[in-house]
C-alpha cells in the first residue's frame, strides 16, 4: 500500500464529505506551508523503516461558506472531532491548535482560512527499483508493513 495520501488531505477530504450540499467542491482548497523534516530512521521489522515525520501547517480555504444556513460551530466542531479521531498525540509533537479566521464577504457567505499543524510519518519499504537509497539499499516510499502476533505461547515455570 502506498502511502500517498497525507492527513491534510485526509482532514480536506473529510470536510468534503461532511458538508457536502453545502459547499461545492471547487470552493475548498488545501495546501501545505512551513514544513519540518523530522528524521527518525526506526526500524520496523521486515525490512521497513519509519524515516522521517514531515511536520508542516495546513492551510485549507473555503470560499462561500453558507455562514447563515449551516451554523459555523458545526465545522469547528468537525475540525475537532477529525483531529480527536487521528489518534496523532499533538502534545508530544508540539502541534498547535488550529486557527481559523472567518471573513464575512456577505449576507449568505463567508471565506474560511483554516491553519492547523499536522503530522506525517514517511515510511519505507524495499524496492530494487526505488529512487531512494538508504543503508546501502533501494526503498520506496510506503507504509512499513507491520506483524501482529496471532498467537503468543508462553512456557511458565513455577519456582520452589
Amino acid at each position: 500500500m502506498s502511502q500517498t495520501i497525507t492527513q491534510l488531505q485526509q482532514l480536506t477530504e473529510f470536510l468534503q464529505t461532511s458538508l457536502q450540499g453545502a459547499i461545492h467542491t471547487n470552493n475548498i482548497d488545501a495546501w501545505q506551508e512551513r514544513g519540518t523534516l523530522h528524521g527518525i530512521g526506526d526500524d520496523r521489522g521486515q525490512d521497513g523503516y519509519a524515516i522521517a515525520k514531515w511536520k508542516y501547517t495546513a492551510v485549507i480555504a473555503i470560499e462561500k461558506f453558507p455562514h447563515r444556513r449551516v451554523n459555523p460551530y458545526n465545522l469547528l466542531a468537525l475540525i475537532s472531532a477529525f483531529l480527536i479521531d487521528s489518534d496523532w498525540e499533538r502534545d508530544n509533537f508540539g502541534l498547535d491548535d488550529p486557527e481559523i479566521e472567518i471573513d464575512v464577504v456577505s449576507k449568505d457567505d463567508a471565506t474560511i482560512m483554516i491553519d492547523v499543524q499536522l503530522i506525517d510519518d514517511i515510511e519505507l519499504i524495499p524496492n530494487d527499483n526505488g529512487p531512494i537509497l538508504f543503508n546501502g539499499a533501494r526503498y520506496h516510499v510506503s507504509l512499513a508493513p507491520i506483524s501482529i502476533a496471532e498467537n503468543v505461547d508462553v512456557d511458565v515455570k513455577g519456582q520452589s
